[in-house]
């Protein structure tokens, strides 16, 4: 969600000796580390955009390429390349998960792709007809199909999957929680557990079609947006519940989350960070994937999975622990 915080590394630099998982305390001196362990802050972000060529080059339009497997998976081995990064991307946009619950989106023939464009409930009472994703239809089964087609060409795939939250908004406006949460409290709870079952079950899914890291983020249930009552009561709280309930299903398989949504998270209590210790002069991306076959860290946060082609300045990494 942000660019790199950690900034561009020399690409000569002195690789370590030392095994990835040297886990050791961070000196005083190494105060800029210090910042992530109560922080983090987003640069930004940007809309995630297409590039015509790459449409072209395989006979595809703009509209294929986040609603077929082949051209979505096509299209992200050439972001790929283009960025000279070592993971493949998928989906290309946010609104996958809400439309799989009902959302209203509209996918034009253009570079910025699919836009939210209207909810599905315009009152809280209407929020208990909601049932979960139907992951083997629409859009959602194509995300799934273009993890399998890239894992079976030798790529490493990262699903990026949205939060409780940030779904949540794209189907009933958010005001209406706010305003309603005193009456409808238990209801908005309830609907929450629905979104939470299917985003555990697309996490699961995508985790058997082959990918190796999950990208999570809720970036409109933050703490520092909707307060700490609801974030505790609500999107924090959900979130834990996801993480609790994938966890033992990670077997070489990173949940990394968006370093605003771990921020949160380390705020309210919920997770703590810990510094770990990794090689010089590699990209980010190119450290998660020799984490991945240790298999000895589950979550990672405090960073931007958009900084995975870019070198590591300084070579630390943030494991998050459940409380």
């Amino acid at each position: 969600m942000t660019k790199n915080r950690a900034g561009r590394g020399h690409a000569a630099a002195r690789r370590s000796d030392q095994s990835c998982f040297a886990v050791g305390k961070i000196k005083e001196k190494e105060g800029a580390f210090m910042d992530h362990l109560t922080g983090f802050t987003c640069q930004g972000e940007t809309p995630e955009e297409i590039p015509l060529a790459f449409v072209r080059s395989v006979g595809k339009n703009f509209y294929d390429a986040h609603t077929d497997r082949n051209t979505m998976a096509a299209i992200a081995r050439q972001k790929m390349l283009l960025h000279k990064d070592c993971l493949c991307k998928v989906p290309f946009c946010v609104t996958v998960e809400a439309e799989a619950l009902g959302a209203k989106v509209t996918i034009l023939d253009d570079k910025i792709g699919p836009r939210f464009s209207g909810y599905k409930f315009t009152r809280l009472e209407q929020l208990q007809q909601l049932t979960g994703m139907d992951l083997g239809s629409g859009r959602i089964s194509e995300v799934l199909h273009g993890v399998e087609i890239l894992k079976n060409t030798g790529q490493t795939v990262v699903l990026n999957v949205e939060g409780p939250f940030t779904i949540l908004g794209m189907l009933i406006d958010q005001m209406n929680i706010y305003k309603g949460f005193g009456k409808y409290g238990a209801l908005i709870q309830q609907v929450l557990k629905v979104i939470e079952d299917s985003i555990v079950e697309y996490m699961a899914a995508g985790i058997e079609k082959g990918a190796k890291i999950i990208s999570y983020a809720d970036p409109s249930g933050g703490l520092d947006i909707i307060g700490p009552r609801l974030y505790a009561q609500l999107s924090g709280n959900t979130t834990c519940s996801i993480l609790k309930r994938i966890e033992n299903q990670l077997d070489g398989v990173i949940v990394h989350l968006c370093g605003r949504t771990s921020s949160s998270l380390i705020k309210a209590g919920l997770c703590t960070v810990k510094p770990v210790e990794v090689g010089y002069g590699l990209t980010y991306g190119e450290m998660l994937c020799r984490l991945l076959p240790e298999n000895k860290i589950k979550f990672l946060g405090q960073n931007c999975l958009k900084s995975t082609p870019v070198y590591m300045q300084n070579p630390v990494v943030w494991q998050l622990e459940l409380t």
